[in-house]
């Protein structure tokens, strides 16, 4: 199994990194020359949460906005951010975490559609291997990824549940290895992400269990798209041009996942070359369905960020990530673009329902 998932990964990354120095296509151009030329980077490689955004594009999504919008695979939420904030891409998708602290380093920017509304940071380990609530992980080998955001948070999942870190051994783990490690033994848990990790097991039909760090202690938000400040107060209606077409195709993906897997494996071949790769990109654009369905977002619309839950992830970053300074609440976020894309309560109930093996929190 684990020799098929790094596979997958290395095709896929060799794939988008081809894609990012033009020798092979990151999409199909289906924009008119007159569309106002924007780029996207993403967390990481291509992958089925942020099958979406093809699909936006795919479908006209931006274009009918007048956008042509061009997406690249990206080396980190720390990367993304920093790059959206040094004007080398207009747009861009992070771990809200990450964004704060390069905005609190002095290059501001500000989260414009929230997309992830629970964390989907977790502590992931097989079945039978007796951890099944934080206490367990004492006296047992953790590992994970040093610069990810299940790391960079466990030192406040472990003060919340009363963790001795002297009893946890700590393995780091290069990216993209944490199903191997976890699988050959090597470790007893990875710190990791829900979407990026778990539908490797499912796909094998590996039993696991699972501990959501929203379930002890985090409630915080996760992935969101940004911009600069400065764009988000000169460029006002392509802002809102761009959050309003990347929640429809979110919308798509919460109603119709199937199309949305078509016009994502068209654009990257390598995440259906075969059905076991068709099956774990499928789980992971639902997860990504489940990681969004909140009251807030039924009531508000997709994107919507709360003003409490804000509060919370900038009160959890000031504490744990080392920020030079704490940036103003109101300065970090904007529900301005929000409102336009929202579900009825019968797509609510069909979202739920093709997600419903997902669902958690």
């Amino acid at each position: 199994m684990s020799g098929q998932e790094l596979s997958r990964r290395s095709l896929l990354q060799s794939m988008a990194v081809a894609s990012a120095v033009g020798t092979l296509p990151v999409f199909v151009s289906m924009s008119s020359s007159a569309a106002d030329a924007v780029n996207l980077t993403l967390p990481w490689i291509p992958e089925g949460e942020v099958a979406f955004m093809y699909a936006a594009r795919k479908e006209g999504f931006w274009a009918k906005r007048g956008l042509d919008v061009a997406i690249t695979r990206g080396f980190g939420s720390g990367e993304a951010a920093k790059n959206v904030g040094l004007k080398r891409y207009e747009y861009g998708q992070a771990d809200i975490g990450a964004m704060i602290k390069t905005s609190a380093s002095g290059v501001p920017l500000v989260s414009i559609a929230m997309v992830n509304q629970r964390s989907p940071v977790i502590i992931l380990s097989l079945k039978g291997s007796g951890i099944s609530k934080p206490k367990d992980l004492e006296g047992k080998r953790l590992g994970g990824a040093p610069a990810g955001a299940a790391n960079q948070l466990w030192p406040a999942f472990a003060r919340a549940n009363n963790i001795d870190v002297s009893k946890v051994k700590m393995i780091s783990l290069q990216p993209g290895l944490n199903i191997q490690a976890l699988t050959n033994k090597d470790v007893d848990a990875v710190a990791t992400v829900y979407q990026s990790s778990v539908p490797y097991l499912l796909a094998d039909n590996i039993p696991y269990e699972i501990m959501f760090y929203s379930a002890y202690g985090l409630d915080i938000y996760s992935l969101t798209f940004i911009t600069s400040v400065d764009r988000l107060q000169a460029s006002t209606n392509q802002v809102r041009a761009f959050v309003e077409g990347a929640m429809e195709g979110l919308k798509l993906s919460y109603l119709n996942p199937q199309q949305t897997l078509d016009d994502f494996v068209e654009q990257i071949p390598e995440s259906g070359k075969t059905q076991r790769d068709r099956a774990i990109t499928m789980s992971s654009l639902l997860i990504n369905t489940a990681e969004g369905l909140t009251d807030d977002v039924k009531s508000n619309g997709l994107g919507w960020h709360d003003e409490r839950k804000m509060k919370h992830t900038l009160e959890v970053g000031s504490s744990y990530l080392n920020l030079p300074t704490t940036p103003a609440l109101g300065t970090l976020y904007t529900n301005q673009f929000i409102g336009t894309v929202k579900l009825t309560d019968a797509e609510w109930a069909k979202a739920r329902d093709l997600a419903k093996s997902y669902l958690f929190g």
